[in-house]
């Protein structure tokens, strides 16, 4: 009796130390969001996410007259990708919460699509498409 109660006292506290590896933030995939904010980083006050609270915002590219902008909720679950053109009225954006690949595509007015993909992935068969890599984690249409 007393070895049974003792294993499941040290399966107990297996468990929790499983869980509690799997509760602390969850990285992003990407990089370039763990450097620190600069004054350029700050998204048009007219960007307006909705429900999504980013923590954080970095400038990350600048092409064909659009700013392209990371972002990152305050519990790091969701990555937004942001694009914003020189007129700061005229703006679109995305949020995911996938850390691998090929993790978002958004389109604005212009039609022009913009893809956010993580650290290391394989650009090949994209820009073989037709898109243009102006960042290590971003591809746009440019013509």
């Amino acid at each position: 009796m007393k070895n049974g109660f003792l294993g499941m006292v040290a399966a107990i506290f297996a468990t929790g130390l499983l869980l509690s590896g799997c509760s602390g933030p969850s990285s992003t995939g990407l990089q370039a969001l763990e450097r620190a904010e600069a004054g350029t980083d700050s998204l048009p006050a007219d960007v307006d996410l909705h429900e999504t609270d980013l923590d954080k915002v970095l400038l990350a590219a600048e092409s064909n007259g659009k700013k392209y902008f990371l972002g990152q909720d305050n519990q790091r679950r969701n990555t937004c990708l942001v694009a914003v053109t020189t007129d700061p009225h005229s703006w679109h954006a995305g949020c995911t919460d996938s850390t691998q690949g090929e993790m978002l595509r958004i389109s604005g007015p212009d039609q022009k699509s913009a893809v956010l993909v993580s650290d290391g992935y394989d650009t090949k068969q994209l820009e073989a498409s037709g898109l243009t890599k102006i960042h290590p984690n971003i591809l746009v249409v440019t013509n």
